[in-house]
């Protein structure tokens, strides 16, 4: 474990901390796009009842 520290310099650390930085801001610009997949990923798991689908239930209660 302590090697491991030994071996990180102070240019991987500055990598790693663009690394995080760009994928935060890319993250974040496509948020509306990330939020709508995974909608239509549930949507497509378990599709929403139908009106017609609602009212048969209904009148069977």
């Amino acid at each position: 474990m302590i090697s491991a520290l030994q071996d990180f310099s102070v240019f991987a650390a500055i990598k790693l901390a663009l690394l995080i930085a760009v994928s935060g801001g890319l993250i974040v610009l496509f948020r509306p796009l990330l939020l709508g997949l995974a909608r239509a990923a549930v949507l497509v798991v378990k599709p929403k009842m139908s009106r017609e689908q609602r009212r048969q239930l209904a009148t069977r209660a």
